[in-house]
């Protein structure tokens, strides 16, 4: 089980992209299939699960990142960054990826695998 350090006021900062791509987070292998640095933000766990369920579909489906990009009325650098780690999603691109593909791709039960450590700001950790 992987502990999630979280400092209360977490919530305060820039969500569009506060730690930095994903893919930075990687300590060994590639991305998706990495294993992530023990200090990975939430962010990171939750791209690379979805880059990998993305991955995993157009494979399946026999699809290019154009043609999902096409699918949702997106262009395929974005998909592009989402698979490859280089970016952030918005959940509004998730649902739009999950209506367009019917299916689920939303990392749903990736919870089971943290829990939470709240500090206090400036304690360590």
């Amino acid at each position: 089980m992987t502990v999630l350090l979280i400092t209360p006021g977490w919530d305060d900062e820039d969500v569009r992209n506060p730690d930095g791509p994903p893919s930075s987070h990687i300590a060994s292998g590639s991305w998706p299939n990495a294993r992530l640095a023990d200090d990975a933000p939430p962010g990171a766990h939750i791209a690379q699960a979805l880059a990998r369920e993305l991955l995993k579909v157009m494979d399946e489906r026999g699809l290019s990142a154009r043609a999902v990009a096409e699918l949702v009325g997106s262009t395929h650098p974005t998909i592009g960054r989402i698979l490859d780690g280089s970016g952030v999603t918005d959940v509004r691109t998730v649902f739009l990826l999950e209506v367009a593909l019917r299916t689920p791709l939303w990392p749903a039960d990736l919870h089971r695998d943290f829990r939470l450590d709240v500090q206090s700001p400036g304690a360590g950790a």
